[in-house]
């Protein structure tokens, strides 16, 4: 039986960042410890294999470099498993050279080495393996074939060397039914650590599907998923809820590319939900256009208290240029925000500045819609081109980039593409204005209070405050 440590890298600096499976990883202004659910994942594959697992979440548990080698060192895994992410991707990747010094095997998951699995493997010579794609099949038949010293390229979905070589292997299906996955071990993970203002302590994330049939350019869930949609049964979600309540956990976010995808499923499950009596706190990723009056009831009444809608911008020709798609239109959102807000749900809205199109005035027409609307709180990122989206592509072509370096590709701390017409600078600008004219009114003040909950939480908002002024375009 061999021992697999699955890591959540350390910090590189005194900030806390974000990391995903099939998200954009990012600093953090709130402070937010991100549950790490996707690895939670990956070690029940790896347990039902018959290998012995644990995860440290070295971000969550304040482990730096140095606590990090020494863990390493005290355990001496045979497998290092970890999620790099591009905007700190050297210093994440850090974690594989310790693993060489101690011996271990090591292999990277995440959307960035699956973009990249040739370039990672060329600038990282202490990184073994890239998973592809979907990781939990992958990482037990690769872990297994190595046991068994059996032919590597049998095994889908991974990238090696061999001598001067890089192999690519096939590539991996996704799996069909994600019912046939175990439930993930969220008792390795250190729940009482995790923490988001608004949404509170000791949360988790519960994964209801994966995919998104959607095209929007900007979005790196292609990279993983390929856009298709798979949903789990209501069934399955729901012993997922029973499991977590038994450990202690009632506060939850429905972690998905769109939660409300599937609206047989979740009115099936918040059915569940209501019959059984569970109390239950809990939040949601949507669309505008995914949602109506019916769904929504049965949501509130199984416990949902906010819905963040991704919202993007003001400007319809925004939303063609990016591909977005379905019937979210701007009026759609009106509609849907203020629907929802009438049933009693808080809203969070998402927007991008800077995506293709954006100009000085789009970007007023966005506060503007953003002050116009009930929401309960906002948000407003960089667009941020990340490799493996269309948007990378598309910026690459057009001139738009300027930086090459993948640490400067985070959508809270920097504007890396420039416009005819609309500058970095501009887009930073824009940001910076965005938030001053809906914080800096009564209901954006209350809003910004009520994401209050400690001292902690106080000095998180106080850095929001200030780390919202201090984004800065980068030069090449």
């Amino acid at each position: 039986m061999s021992k697999v440590l699955l890591v959540n890298s350390p910090s590189p600096d005194r900030y806390i960042y974000i990391r995903d499976v099939n998200r954009s990883g990012r600093r953090s202004r709130e402070g937010t410890i991100w549950p790490q659910t996707s690895l939670a994942y990956i070690a029940a594959m790896v347990k039902n294999s018959g290998h012995s697992v644990d995860i440290i979440d070295c971000i969550a548990d304040n482990i730096n470099w140095a606590g990090c080698r020494k863990i390493l060192e005290e355990t001496k895994p045979d497998y290092i498993i970890t999620n790099p992410i591009s905007s700190i991707v050297t210093n994440d990747l850090y974690v594989t050279y310790l693993g060489k010094t101690i011996g271990s095997i090591t292999i990277a998951v995440g959307p960035h080495v699956t973009a990249l699995p040739k370039e990672s493997l060329n600038e990282y010579p202490s990184l073994d393996f890239v998973v592809m794609g979907e990781a939990e099949i992958t990482v037990c038949e690769l872990i297994n074939c190595l046991e068994k010293k059996g032919n590597l390229e049998s095994v889908d979905g991974i990238a090696f060397r061999n001598g001067k070589e890089h192999v690519l292997t096939k590539k991996r299906k996704l799996i069909s039914n994600l019912d046939d996955l175990p439930l993930p071990l969220h008792e390795l993970l250190p729940i009482k650590k995790h923490r988001l203002p608004y949404i509170g302590k000791n949360y988790t994330f519960v994964l209801s599907s994966r995919g998104c049939p959607y095209l929007c350019t900007f979005c790196r869930q292609p990279i993983m998923w390929e856009r298709l949609v798979r949903t789990r049964s209501a069934k399955s979600i729901f012993q997922e809820l029973q499991y977590i309540t038994k450990i202690g956990i009632n506060n939850f976010m429905f972690h998905s590319d769109t939660f409300t995808i599937d609206r047989d499923v979740v009115i099936d499950l918040c059915k569940m939900v209501v019959d059984s009596k569970m109390k239950l706190r809990w939040c949601c990723n949507s669309r505008v256009d995914t949602m109506d009056e019916e769904m929504l009831c049965w949501m509130k009444r199984a416990g949902c208290w906010l819905i963040n809608y991704g919202i993007e911008t003001a400007s319809d020709e925004i939303l063609k240029n990016v591909k977005k798609g379905g019937t979210a239109t701007v009026v759609k959102a009106y509609d849907i925000v203020k629907l929802t807000k009438k049933t009693g749900i808080k809203v969070w809205g998402y927007f991008i500045i800077g995506l293709p199109g954006e100009t000085k005035e789009t970007i007023e027409e966005t506060i503007n819609m953003a002050k116009g609307l009930p929401f309960d709180i906002v948000n407003f990122a960089v667009g941020t081109p990340y490799p493996g989206t269309e948007f990378y592509k598309e910026a690459k072509e057009k001139g738009w980039l300027e930086s090459k370096s993948w640490e400067d590709f985070d959508q809270n701390y920097s504007a890396i593409v420039s416009y005819p017409g609309l500058s970095s600078t501009d887009i930073i600008k824009g940001i910076r204005n965005c938030y001053l004219k809906w914080y800096l009114r009564p209901i954006g003040i209350l809003s910004f209070l009520k994401g209050i909950s400690n001292f902690y939480f106080a000095k998180k908002m106080f850095n929001i405050a200030l780390d919202h002024i201090q984004i800065v375009p980068k030069k090449q």
